[in-house]
């Protein structure tokens, strides 16, 4: 296996899915998909993209079917690692990857964040 060349780890890469998001699709949230269809509901992950102008930063975006899924800032290294790997872009573009909500608590209540689900 030969290395990558410079340009190839650092240039700016494409957008890997092919998926075109609907102008129906709106933006939502764990919590709100949470109280809408409870924590056992899975969801197909159509693509992932990662929003640079959120309120607190870089924050993760996953398209379902439906919606555009505000997904957890603590999910950012998963996200990352998720965009740089072919395998599980390939994955998600085959649909194959679904993802579900779990709940746990901080000092700020009652949160949500992703499981992966094959």
């Amino acid at each position: 296996m030969s290395a990558k060349t410079f340009a190839q780890k650092h240039n700016v890469k494409a957008n890997p899915f092919s998926y075109v998001t609907p102008d129906t699709h709106e933006y939502t949230n764990p919590k709100e998909l949470v109280a809408k269809n409870g924590l056992d509901a899975t969801y197909n992950l159509k693509a992932i993209y990662v929003n640079k102008k959120g309120a607190y930063g870089d924050e993760p975006v996953l398209v379902t079917d439906n919606e555009l899924v505000n997904a957890p800032s603590h999910m950012m290294d998963a996200i990352n690692g998720i965009l740089s790997d072919s395998e599980s872009i390939q994955l998600i573009l085959n649909d194959e990857i679904k993802f579900k909500f779990y709940e746990y608590e901080n000092k700020y209540g009652t949160n949500y964040s992703v499981v992966w689900v094959d």
